[in-house]
């Protein structure tokens, strides 16, 4: 990666922000990346009630982050006032980023690259850089777990996401643990033939694991890497998972399970239920 690249972060002034603004440090030390911190005031979506007396200049909110990276002691940043669509600045602002960073539940507009519609979801997500949405719940002074979780779907689109946490893996010397999540919507075998009717999916996720991963493990050896497929919904196993993890990734598109994450409903439920910040890589030919 280039280091002159900076990683991007949304802030909005709540809690939220500022928690998604301490993670971003996190990752850019890791990188040797600078930070860019943005506020983008959105005109068109003021809150309800009397007009404010003075008009939002951003200057509150950036005081509030300058303030926080001061006491990290994070000097490797900059910060700006954009006035338009928040979702559509960021986006704008990413493609010349590393990666861009929100909190799960800012106050402000673009809360919606995470927790809106169907259509906001696909069109927040369109980019060529990893999104990390990082929640309210997580705790900066809280031992680290030195474990990520990647979905893994066998897909070539999947290839990215395994890329991503891989190489951060090797940067911060974590292991990692692959998942392949198989929802059975149908029929079991017949329970007579099996003595763990879930057995023969099972073994065919692990099997789907291992060709996956083989040429990773292989790349880099130095990583401790496990895996285990299950039989649930991918959702619910990924926050599971989630619960002893710094990190979880996923693929922005694939082609099984995980490829409803590309379509809002999985994506909201594990952005929602998450215990621990959620990066989703897109495929860069998508």
């Amino acid at each position: 990666m280039s280091t002159e690249l900076p990683v991007l972060v949304g802030i909005d002034g709540s809690r939220d922000g500022l928690i998604a603004l301490t993670w971003a440090v996190g990752y850019a030390a890791v990188l040797q990346a600078p930070l860019h911190a943005v506020y983008v005031v959105d005109n068109d979506n003021a809150p309800l009630g009397p007009p404010p007396t003075e008009p939002d200049d951003g200057s509150e909110v950036l005081g509030d982050a300058l303030t926080e990276l001061e006491r990290i002691g994070f000097r490797a940043a900059t910060l700006e006032v954009r006035h338009g669509h928040p979702a559509r600045i960021l986006l704008e602002l990413a493609e010349r980023s590393q990666a861009l960073v929100v909190g799960r539940r800012g106050m402000g507009g673009f809360a919606e690259l995470v927790l809106g519609s169907t259509s906001q979801m696909c069109t927040a997500l369109a980019t060529t850089v990893p999104l990390i949405v990082v929640p309210d719940t997580w705790d900066p002074t809280a031992p680290a777990h030195n474990r990520y979780v990647v979905g893994v779907d066998g897909s070539v689109d999947g290839q990215d996401a395994l890329r991503f946490a891989f190489e951060l893996a090797e940067q911060t010397g974590a292991g990692l643990v692959g998942v392949h999540a198989i929802e059975v919507r149908q029929t079991y075998p017949d329970p007579h033939s099996w003595f763990d009717p879930a057995r023969p999916w099972i073994e065919t996720a692990d099997e789907l694991l291992t060709q996956t991963l083989e040429g990773w493990t292989a790349k880099y050896p130095d990583i401790t890497v496990t895996s285990h497929g299950v039989v649930d919904y991918p959702v619910l196993v990924l926050a599971r998972e989630s619960q002893n993890a710094d990190l979880v990734v996923v693929g922005g598109f694939g082609r099984t399970a995980f490829s409803e994450l590309r379509m809002g409903s999985v994506a909201r439920g594990l952005l929602y239920h998450s215990h621990c910040p959620v990066a989703v890589v897109h495929h860069a030919d998508f």
